[in-house]
């Protein structure tokens, strides 16, 4: 038993437990290292590549909704106003005669400007599809409707001198008066009317009628010969056809809506403006068939 323990030893201490270099086996595992090393590499560069991608694309995309929401307003009112009732042409007169082809027109356009030099800034008016555009100059404003152009049109009362030169103010004492059956009829009017339908309906409020303001018309013959009419104010100048217009508050639709005021023409059974102010002091009526002006109190 010892020998063999003997003969154990030896050939335990004689034996190359070493085994033969095989360069081919070795190639085989370096070149496997290698190849998950550039598969990682690859997985790397991919994952950095689409996530740049994807910040590059966020970023754009939210920097495209930003300037689409900044500028959009501004676009639309541009495009609702490219023809105005006589009523705000009166106001303001565009400062640029650019065309909307031109470079000018683009840069205006890119940074939220009006190439016209007509509107000065343009918001939305909260809880509702109108937009709130601003005059050049203070002149006042107008609220449009997209897709139905200008709905109405305000100025502020300090403006008021010089736009009702030349004109007669008829107050409501001097137009006949206003039946509830008229004030009824313009409850049934601003109901069905298409653009007021659009922001609101008739509240149960209590309705005001407003005074006018019109253009004289001269004599070309002796009006005392004319037959009586009680919607013609005749003065010395000339004769003045009236109007009477009722301001009828409309409900909001949504809880953080602005007040709106729809006016009425009752004689011509139409709605001649919208407005965001409670105080209707005077209406300058025109000869066209658009909006009116409104004069504020304040």
């Amino acid at each position: 038993m010892q020998r063999d323990d003997r003969d154990i030893e030896r050939l335990l201490e004689t034996t190359d437990w070493e085994s033969e270099p095989d360069p081919v086996r070795e190639q085989a595992s370096l070149a496997r290292l290698v190849s998950r090393l550039d598969q990682r590499r690859h997985r790397m560069r991919v994952v950095a590549r689409t996530s740049i991608a994807v910040c590059i694309t966020a970023i754009v995309c939210a920097a495209g909704m930003t300037w689409y929401r900044w500028t959009g307003p501004m676009v639309v009112a541009v495009q609702e106003t490219r023809s105005l009732p006589l009523s705000a042409a009166r106001l303001v007169q565009p400062t640029s005669t650019e065309t909307p082809e031109t470079w000018h027109a683009l840069l205006a356009r890119v940074t939220a400007r009006d190439p016209r030099g007509l509107l000065t800034r343009v918001r939305t008016v909260p809880g509702t599809d109108l937009l709130r555009a601003e005059l050049s100059g203070g002149a006042g404003y107008i609220l449009l409707l997209p897709g139905q152009g200008v709905v109405g049109v305000v100025v502020p009362s300090s403006q008021s001198t010089r736009l009702v030169q030349g004109f007669t103010a008829i107050t409501p004492g001097d137009a006949p008066g206003v039946t509830a059956q008229d004030l009824a009829a313009a409850r049934s009017i601003v109901s069905h009317d298409v653009a007021v339908c659009r922001v609101g309906s008739p509240a149960d409020d209590a309705l005001q009628v407003a005074s006018v303001y019109q253009l004289t018309t001269p004599y070309k013959e002796n009006h005392h010969a004319a037959a009586y009419d009680p919607f013609v104010l005749f003065t010395d100048s000339g004769y003045v056809r009236m109007r009477r217009i009722v301001a009828v508050p409309l409900k909001p639709q949504q809880e953080n809506q602005t007040p709106l005021t729809a006016l009425v023409d009752i004689d011509a059974h139409r709605v001649v403006g919208i407005t965001d102010t409670t105080h209707i002091t005077g209406i300058l009526l025109t000869e066209d068939a658009g909006p009116q002006v409104v004069l504020e109190t304040q």
